[in-house]
């Protein structure tokens, strides 16, 4: 009680002098004043210190979130956590990749279409790749109808890796000009000058040239070069190993396609007569892309041979 009343007389002694009177009068009316809760003494406002404040408590939805969800407990009692995934550079990054086949002769899976078992005389797919080897070794012929490695074209098909730190690459015609110089000379005129080093690397590593160019000393941007024009028998030779291995590549697609009606048959997709029929039609689809390959090399080496005489 001593308590209580000290803190009493401690508040009327601080409070202002107009509320002082009112609360006399109101004492003298009858009326009970309004109470206020005790404070405790050592929480009192003095003219030297700064007001009591409550302290600030965290609410639970300002917790900080955990960085791992628990997995349970461990052989040891403790409780272990799995960490979120971190994220590198290798996964987030797509590095774009241009290069050439080179000899590669197979099609990449995502380009391939498949057979349809639903339609199983739907030859599309088998089409397709036939068309796509058609049109490879077709420019691979005339390339050689046109002087070999003796070619702008085959000079401007040299593939360039501007960058080391990149495997994206490039065709030399995207970097440089290729003009005859005449004779046997050639001029590799570079739009930049860091190109010129590339280039020069790429030349040295080709299979068609492997020689390194001469830089000129008027321009830093021109490379020279000399190509020896290749003889008529050996352009001829060339031109009968691109159409054998365009045969090649026609087999493959074809017995590729064959061992998807085995797959059928075994499977009970097609009747035996719808087999047959398959096999047949597989047959006459090769015969047909063999005719072809055929007359494409009598014209390339009878162009060859003429341009020798």
């Amino acid at each position: 009680m001593r308590c209580f009343r000290a803190a009493n007389s401690v508040l009327f002694s601080k409070a202002p002098s107009s509320i002082l009177p009112r609360t006399a009068s109101l004492a003298a009316q009858g009326s009970t004043p309004a109470r206020c809760p005790l404070t405790p003494v050592s929480h009192v406002a003095s003219p030297g210190h700064a007001p009591w404040r409550p302290p600030i408590a965290r609410p639970f939805f300002h917790t900080a979130n955990r960085h791992g969800k628990s997995k349970g407990k461990g052989k040891n009692g403790s409780e272990t956590t799995e960490e979120p995934p971190t994220t590198t550079a290798a996964t987030t990054s797509d590095t774009a990749t241009a290069t050439t086949n080179g000899g590669n002769n197979k099609t990449p899976e995502s380009d391939r279409l498949h057979p349809n078992p639903e339609d199983p005389f739907d030859f599309t797919d088998l089409a397709n790749a036939f068309a796509r080897a058609e049109k490879r070794f077709t420019d691979e012929l005339k390339k050689l109808r046109a002087g070999g490695r003796f070619n702008a074209d085959v000079i401007g098909a040299v593939p360039v890796q501007p960058d080391k730190r990149s495997p994206r690459t490039f065709a030399l015609r995207e970097l440089a000009a290729v003009v005859p110089l005449g004779g046997r000379r050639w001029s590799i005129l570079a739009f930049e000058e860091a190109s010129v080093k590339p280039i020069l690397s790429a030349i040295q590593r080709s299979d068609e040239f492997n020689q390194q160019p001469q830089r000129s000393e008027d321009n830093p941007l021109e490379l020279t070069m000399t190509v020896e024009p290749e003889r008529a028998d050996a352009l001829a030779k060339r031109a009968r190993d691109v159409c054998q291995a365009w045969r090649t590549r026609v087999r493959d697609e074809a017995h590729r396609r064959a061992e998807v009606h085995k797959k059928w048959r075994a499977e009970g997709v097609v009747l035996s007569d719808d087999f047959h029929r398959l096999k047949k039609e597989l047959q006459r689809l090769q015969d047909e892309r063999m005719k072809v390959i055929l007359a494409k090399e009598k014209e390339t080496v009878q162009l060859i041979m003429a341009r020798a005489s």
